[in-house]
């Protein structure tokens, strides 16, 4: 084979792979792009462009360009990272996405409303369980278990909740003060706590909740909303707290 042959079969050869450096590089220059973007995704619209220009890139004629330059060349017009942040569902402004109320959240806090209890009772909610908390002094007389007519009305309101709402476990959980209670019926808080939680489900199955959704637990003083130092606090901390969680499906 002639010299000259050899040199034409290099220069293909060569030329046919060109290709690969001209694509690592663009690949390159992608990252770093990507990582800028990154990096200031702090920065205002204006500083970010600034900073952004100052990095040069080689064109496909060899010259020498901003990145931004280079991107508008090929149809792009790079944004802060805030807009890429946005479409890929990112939540750059800092405010926290609520959690989907579930319905019966909203038909609780409208009971509340619709019979002035936003002072006695509060209703919170995490995923799929729900909190239910009601002022013991609503309920129950000093030191008794029996219901007051008050605790009827609320109760009856609930039931109707807890009827239309039938895939809702209900634990009920009686909650008393710290000051200790020594009496033939209730020789403890403990005893106190756990029959009027029991007073309370008793209540619900008189208006058809089926009991196999339901239990009772009495806590005494062992988990107080607030420390018993007070006569304000010691009446928070005496309360009926029902939890509602979603049975699970088999």
């Amino acid at each position: 084979m002639s010299t000259s042959n050899l040199m034409g079969l290099i220069d293909t050869e060569e030329g046919g792979n060109a290709w690969v450096v001209t694509f690592a590089d663009m690949m390159t220059l992608i990252l770093v792009f990507f990582i800028l973007l990154y990096t200031l995704s702090e920065l205002e619209d204006e500083a970010y462009r600034e900073l952004v220009t100052s990095v040069q890139v080689l064109d496909g004629d060899g010259n020498q360009i901003s990145v931004i330059d280079f991107a508008k060349s090929r149809g792009r017009d790079p944004q802060p990272l805030q807009v890429v942040e946005d479409m890929l569902g990112v939540n750059p402004s800092g405010q926290v996405i609520e959690s989907i109320k579930p319905a019966m959240v909203s038909d609780l806090e409208s009971m509340v409303d619709n019979i002035d209890l936003s002072d006695s009772m509060e209703v919170a909610f995490s995923g799929d369980q729900i909190n239910i908390q009601i002022d013991g002094r609503l309920l129950f007389p000093s030191g008794k278990a029996e219901l007051k007519d008050e605790a009827r009305i609320i109760f009856a309101n609930l039931g109707h909740m807890f009827r239309q709402y039938a895939d809702y476990r209900i634990a009920i959980r009686g909650h008393t003060d710290d000051r200790d209670i020594e009496t033939v019926q209730f020789p403890s808080n403990w005893e106190l706590s756990a029959i009027r939680a029991t007073t309370v489900l008793r209540f619900f199955i008189q208006q058809g909740i089926d009991p196999e959704r339901m239990t009772a637990t009495g806590y005494a003083d062992f988990i107080p909303l607030v420390d018993n130092s007070t006569p304000e606090n010691r009446a928070r901390n005496r309360r009926v707290e029902f939890v509602l969680e979603k049975e699970k499906e088999n």
